[in-house]
Parts: structure tokens; sequence; C-alpha cells
């Protein structure tokens, strides 16, 4: 029997209530009986699933409210028209099987579990998914990853076209050596303390004022150098890099040098750092994007060291600084886990 014809064959119209008419249970269909009289107005109603399709014939079972013995006889019909409404609706969400409404298993399990259960049971849901979003333990942020690799490509190939550029006009010139030196290293000086300009990224190093708000977000380890040394350590480090290059371009007599590839791709990958770790505040994958600066500046000293020993001396102190920034992120990232209590994952993620 339909739903509907169902319930108003139960119930019939406001102004004459007719007793439930007592159903027989047959083969493949399970039926509770409805009771009659005003007084014991809850009745049960069968859905039945045709066994055709379904292993095992699913009952959905659901009880009206029970009305007081001095009972209005319209609150009966009001009760069945509430219980109606709530599984049409759930209803006209089932699949059709077999010319019958199907009434979803999780429809009939919800009314199974405990109200409370239930809660728990939502509460733990939502805890799951805040946990998920706070540590960020999501699919691997593929689209991330390609726009560091190609950003850092994109620097490498803008900064090398320019040096090899400005190598070029030197070439059958007649500038005095000392200005061509002199060219070189405000030319790799700007780049020690400004390459930032040629990423595609928004790579922008922290500022002093915005030091404290920086500490407020993230707890800082006690052997953290004070901020002050910060500008200092890094100004100097340019003008190592800027007299180590000059020593490069006058050793090798060009700016086409292997060694001063290396020094332009490592700027590059620290720029892109900077934009992982100070924009996107990503502590996971900083750790592993301050590995590879550090792996490009022993690089850029092996480099330099065959060219001229000199100039690998004159540039270590910059391979020796990073060493101490990257245990430092390492040491930020480790003491900063999420909410959860878990450390961000080292991939970047959705």
């Amino acid at each position: 029997m339909p739903l509907a014809t169902a319930a108003f064959s139960t119930f019939g119209s406001p102004a004459a209530v007719r007793p439930a008419p007592r159903i027989r249970a047959s083969r493949g269909l399970h039926c509770n009986r409805a009771s009659s009289g005003l007084a014991r107005t809850t009745a049960r109603m069968c859905i039945h699933l045709s066994s055709a399709t379904t292993p095992k014939a699913v009952t959905q079972r659901a009880s009206f409210p029970r009305a007081t013995a001095g009972s209005h006889p319209t609150a009966a019909v009001t009760a069945g028209s509430h219980w109606f409404t709530a599984a049409s609706s759930a209803l006209s969400s089932q699949p059709v099987r077999g010319g019958a409404v199907a009434a979803g298993e999780g429809l009939a399990a919800a009314d199974e579990v405990p109200d409370d259960t239930k809660a728990k049971s939502a509460a733990a849901t939502y805890d799951d998914a805040i946990v998920v979003n706070k540590a960020g333990d999501g699919p691997v942020d593929f689209e991330s990853i390609r726009k560091y690799t190609v950003a850092t490509f994109a620097q490498v190939l803008v900064m090398t076209w320019l040096t090899l550029a400005l190598d070029r006009a030197f070439i059958g010139s007649k500038v005095p050596l000392v200005y061509q030196k002199t060219i070189v290293g405000v030319w790799f000086l700007f780049n020690a303390l400004r390459s930032r300009v040629f990423s595609p990224l928004e790579a922008k190093r922290p500022k002093m004022a915005d030091e404290k708000n920086a500490i407020a977000e993230r707890k800082r380890p006690s052997w953290m150098p004070p901020p002050l040394a910060f500008p200092i350590i890094w100004s100097t480090i340019a003008l190592l890099r800027a007299a180590s290059a000059v020593l490069i371009f006058t050793t090798a007599g060009t700016l086409n040098s292997p060694a001063l590839l290396a020094l332009i791709v490592h700027l590059a990958v620290g720029d892109t750092w900077n934009y992982i770790n100070n924009v996107e505040k990503r502590l996971g994958t900083a750790v592993l994007g301050v590995g590879a600066v550090t792996l490009s500046v022993y690089n850029v000293v092996f480099q330099f060291y065959r060219v001229l020993p000199t100039a690998g001396f004159l540039i270590a102190p910059s391979a020796v600084w990073i060493s101490v920034a990257a245990f430092l992120v390492y040491s930020i990232w480790k003491i900063n886990p999420g909410a959860d209590g878990e450390l961000e994952l080292l991939l970047p993620r959705q």
C-alpha cells in the first residue's frame, strides 16, 4: 500500500478518525498492527522492499506520538501528518527498487541508534574534520609544487640572460677592466640584496617592524639570534658574495662561468623559500625548502673554490650562516605543532 494511502486510511479526515485496520502479514511483507482508539493512537506503518532485489526484506517502522485519553481527535491527525511529512521527506531521497520505495538502510539504522551515540558520532566527525583542516593532512598540493618549480626556473633564466647580456657588452668594449669589475660587483651586490625582484613570486623577507607579530605567531628557540642581528649578517654576506663574484669574473675572464651560474641558482632557490616561509607560512614545506637552499649554497662554495680557492673561502661564511638558519627553521617547525598536536607535513597540502 502506498505510504500516502496508508496514512490517510489510518486517520481519515480530521472530522472523522477511524480506527486503523488490523493488517495481516504475508510472505515478503512485514507489518505491525496499528492500535485503535483515540487514547492509544500510536500506529505503525510498513514499507515493503521487494525480495527480488534485496536478499532480506528491510522493514522501516515509525511510531506516532501517543495521545492522552483526553486528547482532541485532531491531535492524532496532527501527529500523523507530522510523521508523514518527515517520512515522505526522508523517503523522497531513496531509490525505487522493484516497483516499491526502498527505505534507506541509513534511515533505519538511525532509528535504532541511541541519541547520545549519534551526538557523539557527529561530534567525532566534526572534530576529525577540524583536525584534517588544521594539520593540512589533505592531498598533496601539486599545483604549489609546480608553481615553486616554474618560478625558480623562470628567475634563473631571467638573471642568467641579464648576466650574459652584460658579459657580451664587455666583449670587444674599451671599458677598462677596473670599471668592468666595478660593474660586476654592483650587479652581484644588487642580486645578493634584491634578487627577489626577478622572481614571479612575492618573495619578500621579514621586516624588523613585523618581528614581534611573527614571534607571536610562531614560537622561537631560546638560542635564536636577536632580530637586529639578521640584517647585519645578511648585509655582510651580500658584500662577500659580490666580492667573491668579482674574483671569479677576474680569474675566468668572463661572466659565462658555471660558478656564477651556481650563485644565480642559489639566489633563486632562496627567493622561492622566502615565499614559502614568509608569505605562505608553510612551516613543513619551509623545512624542505631550506634544505634545498643549503645544498645550493654548498654547491656555490664548491664551484667557487674550483675556480679560485680564495673566492671559495670568501663566500664560505654564507654557507655557515645558512646552515645555522636551516637548523633554526627546523627547530621552529618542531616546536610549533598544529592545534591537533601534530607537526605540519613537509609536502604542501591542499
